[in-house]
């Protein structure tokens, strides 16, 4: 290696200035790749943060976060483990892309192969100049989709929902639904109950613990939206946000229970909103699915008149037997459950 670069791996010599001033003026910004969020996993149980940084004549070129994940005990826990990167590798403005993303991707190798049953990065921005290399490497790319809206001014990002989605806000708002942004301990458990029943019911995936919600909004660039009807919690939503997105991590409503209320599409309406209301330029859906794959929930999404995009996932298996069995025992749990 150059003797101009240095490759950092331990957070202890990542200068943090240089860190949210390299986010701040990178175009690959956001929240999920900040020192903030680097700090919030590394408190929660079952999350390990990593940090992988590329400094060249003292000067920090890029950094990328990657967080090891793993749920339940044993076993469980054994079969869950795998590395995923948020949003992707931020760079400064003239950086050399491609050799910095190269020596990144080789020292997560060296770091986390014997960790993790698999690396994953969500891309959070167009990647495909990075192709090639992810190839060369062994990562295989997954046409994961999104949802984007712009957020102009409320009356035309309303104007393109459809009108049924426009219909059900104005209905459910009109007979009594409220919505709260207020970052209390109420309505922060009363939204978690509400998702967790939606996970347990039907998404029969692990849902991070309240404690990790708590903590979530103890974060600046974090926010909730509660939806109060006739003194219960019926829906909402925790999200994050930067100077670029609000991000509608998650959220759900009690739509079989409160069905002429609409506390689903309610939910979603209330992070735009507030994205609206705090100048922030778009609302990301934080996902559609795999293109050409039924996904339950890209048909709501689609309603509310956003971009279709696809900047996909790139994925490298580490334990490929592992990963299997992990799966095949995921499908199993769903049917028992």
């Amino acid at each position: 290696m150059n003797e101009n670069i240095k490759l950092i791996t331990k957070i202890e010599d990542v200068d943090i200035d240089s860190w949210n001033k390299l986010l701040d003026k990178s175009k690959e910004n956001t929240v999920y790749q900040s020192f903030e969020m680097f700090s919030f996993w590394k408190q929660q149980g079952g999350h390990k943060p990593y940090v992988f940084a590329i400094e060249e004549k003292k000067e920090l070129q890029c950094i990328c976060t990657v967080v090891l994940i793993e749920n339940g005990a044993g076993i469980k826990r054994k079969l869950t483990r795998r590395a995923i990167i948020f949003g992707g590798t931020v760079f400064s403005e003239n950086a050399d892309r491609e050799k910095l993303q190269g020596l990144l991707l080789q020292k997560m190798d060296e770091v986390l192969a014997a960790k993790a049953i698999y690396i994953e990065v969500r891309n959070f921005y167009d990647a495909s100049e990075f192709s090639s290399l992810y190839t060369r490497q062994n990562w295989k790319y997954i046409p994961y989709q999104n949802y984007k809206i712009a957020l102009t001014d409320e009356e035309e990002v309303f104007a393109k929902f459809n009108s049924e989605k426009r219909r059900q806000i104005r209905k459910g708002l009109r007979e009594g639904v409220a919505i709260s942004y207020e970052k209390t301990e109420k309505n922060c458990e009363g939204i978690y109950n509400v998702i967790a029943k939606i996970y347990d019911d039907k998404v029969k995936k692990p849902l991070p613990t309240l404690t990790f919600f708590e903590d979530l909004m103890q974060l600046e660039k974090a926010g909730l939206a509660a939806l109060h009807f006739e003194n219960k919690i019926i829906g909402g939503a925790f999200f994050l946000y930067d100077k670029n997105e609000i991000y509608d991590w998650y959220r759900g409503g009690l739509d079989y229970d409160y069905k002429k209320k609409f506390p689903s599409t309610i939910a979603a309406w209330a992070v735009m909103k507030y994205g609206l209301e705090n100048n922030i330029p778009n609302f990301d859906f934080m996902g559609a699915g795999i293109k050409g794959e039924e996904y339950g929930v890209r048909k709501f999404k689609s309603q509310f008149g956003g971009e279709l995009i696809e900047y996909g996932r790139y994925m490298k298996l580490y334990k490929p037997t592992l990963y299997n069995v992990g799966k095949t025992g995921l499908k199993l749990l769903k049917k028992l459950r």
